[in-house]
């Protein structure tokens, strides 16, 4: 073997490796994301990530919930420092707003007012510690965005369901939320959850008027996106 055949051969593997790592970190954050409850896997998401209109459709979600689009939004209030994450999913019977929340451990879930996440941290001689961390009531959050989704619209007729949507492993509890019209769930059930709701709910939009909506809420990103 020559020299160069050496020196090529040291960069194919040092890049096999580095893609190895890469792929695995990249499996890792998509194995712990809201992504694979909605693509049929990592390789699928992978492929689509590359410009957010492939990322607007599922093979998954074209199986369980038919004509769709998804769009992702960061929004962030005026007096809030940390910017929130949502998905839209726009279907026949309205666009389903889900706040995306990353909060494990237990979760005290108020009507009004801060919300408390307790939660275990292991320090040492294998002993754990109690923390708490108060953080913003994620119903208020998805009120604001989906009335400022509903003026950006500017469609009467298109209903909007919001859903705040926590981690598997959060225990939920429920103090006092009598009002379900933001729906609080796990991200492993929300798919059966909108399928639920899509039974109840009269088909009010035809495939066309879906792709509308989504141009007319992602156009300008997609731009963006071209120049980027």
């Amino acid at each position: 073997m020559t020299v160069w055949n050496e020196v090529l051969t040291g960069i194919v593997l040092v890049a096999g490796g580095y893609w190895m790592i890469k792929m695995g970190y990249q499996y890792h954050q998509f194995r712990r994301s809201v992504y694979k409850e909605i693509y049929s896997g990592y390789f699928e998401y992978a492929f689509r990530k590359k410009n957010l209109v492939k990322l607007s459709e599922s093979y998954y979600l074209n199986n369980e919930l038919g004509k769709h689009r998804i769009f992702y939004q960061i929004a962030q209030s005026k007096n809030e420092k940390i910017p929130q994450a949502y998905v839209l999913i726009i279907l026949s019977t309205g666009i389903y707003i889900l706040n995306i929340k990353n909060q494990s451990g237990k979760i005290i879930l108020k009507q009004h007012g801060d919300m408390k996440q307790i939660y275990m941290e292991k320090v040492k001689n294998s002993n754990e510690k109690m923390h708490e961390y108060i953080f913003k009531n994620p119903m208020d959050e998805s009120q604001f965005f989906a009335k400022r989704m509903a003026q950006r619209i500017g469609d009467a007729g298109v209903r909007l369901k919001s859903m705040v949507v926590f981690p598997e492993k959060a225990e939920l509890v429920l103090d006092g939320i009598k009002d379900q019209e933001i729906q609080i769930a796990k991200r492993n059930e929300i798919i059966e959850l909108i399928k639920k709701d899509m039974k109840v709910y009269p088909k009010i939009l035809s495939n066309q008027k879906i792709d509308e909506l989504y141009h007319q809420i992602a156009d300008e990103s997609i731009e963006m996106e071209r120049y980027m």
